[in-house]
């Protein structure tokens, strides 16, 4: 039988450090299955090295309705737009998945991935054939609450030996009781992750007695209108500035603690409850102790979470601990590499996620 998705091709239409626009047309043979209406519907999700794919996609497009004509075949073209942490690393490049689903009547239909990444320049690599595939069913709805992880790639890293741990969190809280959906992405800040749309992801899927762990510091002291226009402006106050970005939009900075505010706020207004975590340790010491000091975008999360009356995890605390009871040798292969002092290995990722899960059970979840 004649597959309904006969070609997708992709192309990138713009770029800057901000964001790339990318052309998705696909080409359906519509003759198969003449005067049934179809729902044509792309994502684009970003995954990890280890193949780690989030439940939701990055990038959602609105389903689109092709109309059939004389032609048995019909095209659809749309315009994607995706964050670019791709351009300021060429060790680490982020993969990404397009997945192209046509619907007939909401039930059967067809998939087809295609996996792609960039050069660090920006250039569109195919990493793989298009190949059409049974569409999977849909996920149930869960019937337990979820725990969201928003952060940083210390959370979900995409780089070579690299794991967050947010990837694996699920392993250490009870089974059963709680899902884990790991939302956070490499090289975002609280500015950028807002900037790109991937809070606003989450707050669709947010339910009542949800919880939301938010982990963000290690890149918003970055710069403020160059390079990835990342950086935030410090303090906790409610000080503003306008930058131009790359492609021309006007954007309004705020400071770090504004932003933790409104993550926490906007978390609460839809009954799910909000966590502030402080950021993980990174691998320098000194004479054989860790060296480890306590900076604002550390400590601020902190203020933050006292202010609004939202529990605190201080999980910089609890890893310091951890390392310094194992020692520096030991703590060495719990890095990605002996040059990263960041990013973590499985297991580091994992010895840091038990922490998270050790210190929530105490905090908010039920024995």
């Amino acid at each position: 039988m004649k597959a309904l998705i006969q070609d997708v091709q992709l192309s990138v239409t713009s770029l800057t450090q901000v964001v790339a626009r990318v052309s998705v047309l696909v080409k359906l043979n519509h003759s198969r299955l003449p005067g049934i209406p179809l729902r044509l519907q792309a994502d684009i999700s970003e995954w990890g090295t280890d193949g780690s794919l989030p439940d939701e996609p990055l990038v959602v497009t609105e389903p689109i309705c092709p109309t059939a004509g004389s032609d048995p075949f019909a095209c659809v073209n749309w315009i994607v737009s995706i964050g670019t942490p791709f351009l300021c690393n060429s060790q680490s490049q982020p993969r990404y998945l397009l997945r192209v689903k046509v619907l007939q009547n909401d039930t059967n239909g067809e998939c087809t991935d295609l996996p792609f990444a960039f050069e660090s320049d920006g250039r569109l690599i195919r990493l793989d054939r298009p190949r059409p595939s049974p569409m999977p069913p849909p996920r149930p709805e869960a019937e337990i609450p979820a725990v969201f992880v928003v952060g940083d790639s210390t959370a979900f890293s995409n780089g070579p030996n690299q794991r967050g741990w947010g990837d694996e969190l699920a392993r250490h809280l009870p089974p059963g009781t709680w899902s884990v959906r790991n939302r956070a992405r490499p090289g975002r800040s609280t500015r950028s992750f807002r900037r790109e749309g991937l809070w606003q992801r989450v707050l669709a899927e947010l339910k009542p007695g949800d919880v939301v762990l938010i982990q963000f510091g290690h890149n918003d002291a970055d710069t403020l209108d160059t390079g990835r226009h990342r950086g935030v402006l410090p303090g906790l106050g409610d000080e503003t500035c306008e930058v131009i970005l790359p492609d021309h939009q006007r954007e309004t900075v705020h400071t770090f603690g504004y932003y933790l505010r409104q993550f926490a706020t906007e978390t609460r207004n839809i009954g799910a409850l909000p966590v502030l975590l402080s950021l993980t340790v990174k691998n320098v010491w000194q004479n054989g102790r860790l060296f480890h000091p306590r900076d604002n975008y550390s400590d601020w999360p902190a203020v933050v979470a006292a202010n609004a009356d939202v529990p605190f995890l201080d999980l910089n605390r609890l890893i310091a601990t951890r390392y310094e009871m194992l020692g520096e040798a030991p703590v060495r292969p719990l890095f990605c590499s002996a040059e990263d002092t960041v990013h973590t290995s499985l297991a580091g990722a994992r010895l840091n996620a038990e922490c998270v899960a050790t210190a929530l059970k105490s905090l908010v979840l039920p024995p």
